[in-house]
């Protein structure tokens, strides 16, 4: 797995050690700088993710603070999920999108780390998430 990827996941991992001190919210600017305590949404919290894995930017803004989950299907390429890798995403629901989560381990049920409500970050296999989400799931990466 690259150094990018490796840095993803380890921020998701993070977020889910730190659960109690990460709230749920849709702020913006999304807050980048990874000090706790800190609200944020599902989109702000994968944002969050790429930034402290040293990626780009996955909305395309270049880390302004804008960013939401329609601006992470709009800027990353959609791929099908037999090629899924770790720090990849997944949006439920059709264009805007309604929730997103990032990839901790790929396989046939997905591990994925997910901030939808208070109660996260979490861990949660993709099965799991998927009972509570729209059945149109999209794929996403802009990682090599």
């Amino acid at each position: 797995m690259s150094e990018i990827r490796n840095g993803i996941v380890a921020a998701a991992r993070w977020g889910i050690r730190n659960e109690p001190r990460i709230h749920y919210g849709e702020v913006r600017p999304i807050p980048l700088d990874g000090r706790l305590p800190l609200t944020t949404d599902c989109s702000g919290f994968t944002t969050l993710c790429y930034r402290l894995g040293g990626a780009p930017d996955p909305n395309g803004f270049g880390y302004d603070g804008r960013g939401w989950t329609g601006s992470l299907l709009e800027h990353m390429a959609s791929i099908p999920p037999i090629v899924v890798r770790a720090g990849d995403v997944v949006v439920w629901g059709e264009y805007p999108g309604r929730h997103c989560a990032v990839v901790l381990e790929p396989g046939d049920d997905p591990l994925l780390a997910s901030h939808g409500q208070e109660r996260g970050p979490v861990e949660i296999r993709f099965s799991t998430e998927s009972r509570y989400q729209p059945a149109d799931v999209t794929w996403l990466s802009c990682l090599p």
